[in-house]
């Protein structure tokens, strides 16, 4: 005759199960999405380029500045000594290497990423997780090897408390979002999406994304021009998208993600400083440099001029 075990048993072993579960999937890296480590590998690339650029730029204006100057002693003395001019024909040399490192280099492109790049990423992150996991295992293990016995016997309590408090829920492995600074650092990429057997999703018409981007322009331009009005030196993103959510627009998107919704639309998005709040936002100069005139108001918005002295009427307030 055999007996099942009991309820308080059964319950911290499922809730052992779950959190081995729930730690393998922390561990393995698998809470970072495909997308977050290509981009993550290209963020690098372009920054790893610009770094490469800058360098030749500054050693090639450094060379030019350097034969520049031995020129200009020659036309005045005559000539130069065999010394300088050992050192004007390195300077020379020195400059067009760098000019044609900066030819070669050319503009940053995105190219395609080698899945096993992605991988290996994958496994560092999963190497210094583990790492972590191990620390705590580590200390018990030596501190009831050099303390006490109590370190494990307390330690080991701990472990089956929270199993049993677990219990039979089991937790949602799901994959972390990708930083706003990430997408905003990483806006030109575009990820194609994954091919489906049954049914490819329908093309974007060119004429509806050049629509869905001049309309977002025009709100944003209105918002910055009444806001310059106020007397105020932009708008936070935040608050654009909290007009265009009141009008059922963008329900999709979040205040962290909207900022890059907005470079993709070609506004010009930084930190500024509104009402003393600090965030990302689209600033009233940086608009109209960006559309090469000054931001206009609707005309239901534009304030009555000609009130009479004494009046005062308040801006009415904008839709999208």
């Amino acid at each position: 005759m055999t007996t099942s075990p009991g309820p308080l048993i059964t319950r911290t072993t499922a809730g052992a199960g779950h959190i081995a579960v729930a730690l393998a999937h922390w561990a393995g890296g698998h809470t970072v999405s495909e997308e977050e480590l290509l981009r993550r590998i290209l963020k690098a690339r372009a920054e790893a380029h610009a770094e490469a650029v800058e360098e030749h730029q500054r050693e090639a204006r450094r060379a030019h500045k350097r034969a520049t100057k031995l020129r200009r002693i020659a036309a005045e003395d005559g000539g130069l000594v065999p010394a300088a001019q050992i050192d004007l024909t390195r300077a020379e040399h020195e400059a067009r290497r760098h000019e044609a490192a900066l030819d070669a280099l050319g503009d940053w492109e995105i190219r395609d990423v080698d899945p096993g790049q992605i991988r290996h990423r994958r496994m560092r992150i999963s190497a210094l997780r583990c790492t972590a996991l191990a620390f705590p295992v580590a200390g018990v293990a030596v501190g009831s090897w050099l303390l006490d016995g109590v370190v494990l016997l307390v330690s080991t309590l701990g472990a089956v408390t929270a199993c049993w408090a677990r219990g039979n829920v089991p937790f949602e492995l799901t994959l972390r979002p990708v930083p706003a600074e990430l997408l905003a650092d990483t806006a030109r990429l575009v990820l194609e999406p994954a091919e489906e057997d049954e049914a490819e999703p329908e093309p974007i018409e060119a004429d509806d994304l050049g629509a869905w981007r001049q309309t977002l322009r025009r709100f944003v331009e209105h918002s910055v021009a009444q806001a310059h009005l106020e007397r105020k030196g932009g708008v936070l993103a935040v608050d654009l998208l909290q007009r265009l959510q009141a009008s059922r627009l963008f329900l999709d998107k979040t205040p962290d993600a909207f900022p890059a919704v907005l470079r993709s639309a070609d506004i010009p998005v930084k930190k500024i400083s509104v009402d003393g709040t600090k965030a990302l936002g689209v600033q009233y100069t940086d608009l109209t440099a960006a559309l090469k005139r000054l931001p206009q108001l609707p005309v239901h918005l534009v304030p009555d001029l000609t009130q009479k002295p004494g009046e005062s009427k308040p801006l009415p307030h904008q839709t999208p």
